[in-house]
């Protein structure tokens, strides 16, 4: 067999390996050079699949009239000796299969008998510690392999695989390169190439339609940083510069741009510093985001505005009912903050449970059916306040939907009604204590009229007799009215009376604050009626001169208060004792005495009337 000296070969192989590019090819350009120079039979690649047990043989050169053993082979096929070698990256060279003492007789000579294969030389080759591929070099004939033809082997084998991995490198780096560019021309973010003068040497054309440039505006060399910032932003764009040169890249944050025409736009941009001292920088528009976010956040101010002036509590769920937002409103309803709600059911929030202590089922609260039934549920409840007290509410529960109209959760709207509830049962008990009181009164009025009928010496004075005591009737009402029928106070019911005839002289005045309930009221009032009907009459209150004076005191008992009232008169024309029974005297009797279990002692001495009244006024 002849050979060339390996100088000129691998010069030869040199300048061939050069003008190829794609890897496959010059792996076979490599196999053709060194099948030729060897005269050998067959030379190929065989690379290692993930399995680590087969190799891959795609293609390989053969001499004419050879076939090709591309395909799958199993590295173990060579034995256990051999496949120990190749994988430790030994050069492995078979003279003759048959006498190979590693090979004859076994399953690898047979195997390669049928291919016609009597020799073979193959190199493999082991990156950090993986057998990653064969060079493989059949004779169809024994063959005694020279030195030179293994150095030579082993030589091509190396340069080929370092071609291999450069042409493959440069491949990938084209191919990325090129997917870069198309997804930055398909896209939508900005890329800007630029020097360290902040000149713009490329850009895409998502980022030239976001300034409203055109490729003549960065052919032109015009486009810098400085001309695409506004004004107060080169500040910020020095610094971004500054951080480039010393981290190699920027942290992304956000900026305002200018367009051609001098409007501005914001952007999210984060710049990289390339090996060759340029960089480039990516540029997303947030301009609309911007815009939606301030008329969110204007949205928001006002809303929270309204839910924080509100006097209704308001609550707003998820979708497992967990209490996410209730605002000021709602926390002085319940007692609780919204940190000590967040994330609990509105059950956890308020506890409900009936007055008597009995739990509230679930099925039961129309609040929570609001949200399953997806629809409004208003109701009344009772909630539990954080201090343990209960509370009565009104509610209207409406479900949050999405923009399928499915329930994501519930706004609930919640009212204390407790002032309400109280009114409704003070105004039912007001009506019924009117029926009471109108009764009353109006048998009140059938008595006094009976008896001043009985008492009267002619019509004229049954009429001034029953406008006289209607009068003080309606007088003691109104005071009561005024109350809200809560009771009189004494002094209220006496000047009352006495009011029209006192001058500021002639009425005198002393005693304690007194409060009369309203059983005692009226009755007392008609008492100081007729007391105050008689010194108008027959007494001190006849006469300029005359004089009134009434004073009382109270002393508390077991069963109410006691009251010592007395009424003088002086300065009148002179008394003498009734000589009948009157209806003053009647209802003092009657009433302050029999009634309230109290004395009343009348005394009619010539300097003027006096009356003494003890009784003891219940609950006052």
């Amino acid at each position: 067999m002849r050979t060339r000296a390996s100088p000129h070969f691998l010069l030869e192989f040199s300048d061939r390996l050069r003008e190829i590019a794609a890897p496959r090819a010059i792996m076979m350009a490599a196999a053709e050079l060194l099948g030729r120079h060897l005269d050998a039979m067959r030379v190929g690649y065989s690379e290692m699949e993930r399995d680590g047990v087969h190799l891959h043989i795609e293609d390989d050169w053969r001499a004419e009239g050879v076939d090709s053993v591309a395909g799958r082979h199993n590295l173990e096929g060579y034995g256990p000796e051999i496949a120990a070698a190749y994988r430790s990256g030994q050069l492995v060279a078979i003279d003759d299969f048959d006498a190979d003492a590693r090979t004859a007789g076994k399953p690898a000579a047979d195997a390669h008998h049928a291919l016609g294969v009597r020799g073979q030389l193959a190199v493999p080759l082991v990156k950090a510690g993986r057998l990653i591929a064969l060079l493989f070099v059949h004779s169809g004939e024994p063959r005694r392999w020279r030195e030179e033809d293994i150095a030579l082997v082993a030589e091509v084998a190396e340069r080929t695989w370092a071609a291999v991995e450069r042409a493959r490198a440069e491949e990938a780096l084209r191919v990325s390169e090129a997917r870069f560019r198309t997804a930055l021309e398909i896209g939508t973010v900005g890329a800007i190439y630029f020097d360290m003068d902040g000149l713009l040497t490329d850009a895409n054309d998502a980022f030239l339609q976001m300034g409203g440039y055109s490729r003549e505006d960065l052919e032109s060399g015009r486009l810098t940083w400085q001309r695409l910032t506004p004004a107060e932003w080169m500040p910020d764009s020095e610094r971004a510069f500054a951080e480039l040169k010393e981290k190699g890249h920027t942290t992304p944050y956000e900026k305002e741009y200018l367009r051609k025409d001098g409007s501005r736009w914001c952007a999210l941009f984060a710049a990289k510093l390339l090996p060759d001292g340029t960089g480039f920088e990516f540029v997303l528009d947030i301009t609309d985001r911007k815009r939606t976010e301030e008329r969110l956040r204007d949205t928001t101010r006002r809303l929270n505005a309204v839910l924080d002036n509100a006097s209704v509590a308001v609550f707003v769920m998820d979708a497992q009912q967990h209490c996410i937002y209730m605002n000021p409103a709602a926390e002085v309803l319940t007692g609780y903050t919204l940190a000590e709600t967040r994330g609990r059911p509105l059950h956890g929030v308020v506890h409900h449970t009936y007055p008597d202590g009995r739990p509230f089922p679930i099925e039961e609260c129309a609040i929570d059916r609001a949200f399953p039934k997806n629809n409004k549920e208003q109701g009344e409840e009772v909630f539990v306040h954080k201090d343990g007290s209960f509370y009565p509410i009104a509610f209207t529960a409406s479900p949050i939907r999405d923009e399928d109209a499915q329930s994501v959760g519930t706004i609930i709207e919640v009212r204390d009604i407790s002032s309400e509830k109280a009114a409704k049962e003070r105004q039912a008990l007001l009506i019924g204590e009117l029926h009471h009181r109108v009764k009353n009164t109006l048998a009140t009025v059938q008595s006094v009229m009976t008896f001043t009928l009985r008492t009267s010496d002619s019509m004229e004075a049954f009429q001034q007799g029953m406008t006289g005591r209607l009068a003080s009737l309606a007088r003691s009402h109104t005071l009561l009215t005024d109350n809200e029928w809560d009771g009189a106070d004494l002094e209220q019911i006496i000047r009352a009376e006495l009011e029209p005839y006192d001058d500021g002289k002639r009425l005198t005045l002393d005693g304690t604050i007194f409060h009369l309930p309203v059983s005692v009221a009226v009755p007392f009032a008609m008492a100081v009626h007729e007391l105050t009907t008689n010194a108008v009459k027959y007494g001190a209150l006849s006469v300029p001169n005359g004089r009134l004076s009434v004073g009382w005191t109270t002393e508390p008992t077991e069963s109410g208060t006691r009251l010592h009232l007395e009424w003088t008169e002086s300065d009148g024309p002179p008394v003498t004792p009734p000589t009948r029974r009157g209806f003053g005297s009647t209802l003092l009797e009657r009433v302050l005495a029999g009634q309230l279990g109290g004395t009343v002692d009348a005394n009619y001495p010539p300097e003027g009337a006096c009356v003494r009244i003890k009784a003891v006024i219940p609950q006052a």
